[in-house]
């Protein structure tokens, strides 16, 4: 109905006009529109400014900005937007028990700063976090997360894609990887600058100090390295190390093992299939190593004399007693892993 009268007295105004004055009020009128516009994109630029100016500064103190739900649909829900945001969402407080949140915010840090102090640094990318606890409750609400961490791209024009969600379950979360995305989703390269591990410097130096000292020692006696048997025990070593995870601890960065916050226990296992821990890993190498023990034990009676007939016999039931009895164990810790599996050997 209003917009019928307004047509009405439009029409009116402009009947009642002659053919001149109604182009005069018809320019004038497309210059008020024109200012109208002018001043409503004056006011968004200056607005869009003002936002960048504010990220800039926080980028100042922290390569990663923290956001609180109110903080976040302003300066990355907010239109328009001329720059790219990279969210980490995550749940560092004790209490959720979030075993992988802190290694994971670590590694967002390494590549927050590799960026912030690279010569790509620029207000095209700016790297930010919500933590639900920390006044981010609201934001995993509207992205409708129920994990953490979790990682988004928020693209500087356009909707987002199913691409702009990191695939932490594929890839881990690991700097090397999040850049590798991060490239592909916004075209930005980071070269990642880890700050140096003085520790594994020193496990080196002490490796390669005990080897030349042991081959000085027996400079006159090298037959050693002719010894089918030491090259046997170096491969099986290789291969417990291969087969425990050590790879993946490599890749993911886990914890040693998990405390319970509220009853202060110690696990060394996880729960889930999708993780572990380091402890987990070493277990499962011995585990291992024993199993190839036992079964050494049980061909070892082929070395033995018929004479030794006790001995033989001795060391082929050690072996199979080991064999048994790890091999339960390890099939029990399977079980607990890898819910509803049906099968079991001695241990439930």
């Amino acid at each position: 109905m209003i917009m019928r009268n307004y047509r009405l007295w439009v029409l009116l105004i402009f009947g009642r006009l002659k053919m001149k004055e109604a182009a005069w009020v018809t320019c004038l009128l497309l210059l008020l529109a024109c200012a109208c516009l002018g001043a409503a994109q004056k006011s968004s630029s200056s607005k869009l400014e003002s936002r960048i100016s504010q990220l800039l500064e926080w980028n100042k103190r922290n390569s990663v900005i923290k956001l609180s739900s109110e903080k976040f649909n302003t300066y990355v829900k907010s239109k328009p937007r001329n720059y790219s945001i990279v969210a980490m969402m995550t749940a560092l407080k004790p209490q959720r028990e979030c075993s992988v949140c802190q290694d994971a915010n670590d590694e967002y840090n390494i590549l927050a700063n590799s960026y912030h102090y690279s010569n790509v640094y620029s207000n095209r990318l700016f790297f930010v976090m919500v933590d639900i606890d920390e006044d981010g409750y609201e934001v995993f609400q509207w992205l409708r997360l129920t994990t953490a961490p979790t990682y988004f791209h928020f693209p500087a024009t356009g909707k987002r894609k199913p691409e702009d969600r990191f695939d932490v379950g594929r890839v881990g979360y690991q700097a090397d990887a999040l850049a590798k995305w991060v490239n592909e989703r916004s075209g930005i390269q980071i070269s990642i600058m880890r700050p140096p591990n003085y520790t594994v410097l020193m496990i080196w130096a002490a490796v390669v100090i005990v080897v030349l000292v042991f081959a000085y020692w027996k400079r006159e006696n090298l037959t050693i390295l002719y010894n089918s048997q030491n090259w046997a025990f170096l491969a099986i070593i290789i291969i417990l190390y291969m087969v425990s995870g050590q790879m993946w601890n490599h890749i993911r960065g886990p914890p040693i093992a998990h405390k319970n916050p509220h009853t202060g226990e110690v696990g060394y296992f996880s729960g889930t299939s999708q993780y572990q821990f380091v402890a987990e890993t070493y277990i499962m190498m011995a585990l291992y190593g024993s199993i190839t023990i036992g079964v050494i034990l049980m061909n070892k009676e082929l070395s033995f004399s018929i004479v030794e007939g006790t001995i033989q016999k001795g060391s082929y039931m050690v072996g199979l007693a080991i064999v048994v009895l790890v091999f339960g164990y390890t099939l029990s810790i399977f079980r607990m892993k890898y819910q509803g599996y049906p099968y079991s050997f001695i241990f439930k």
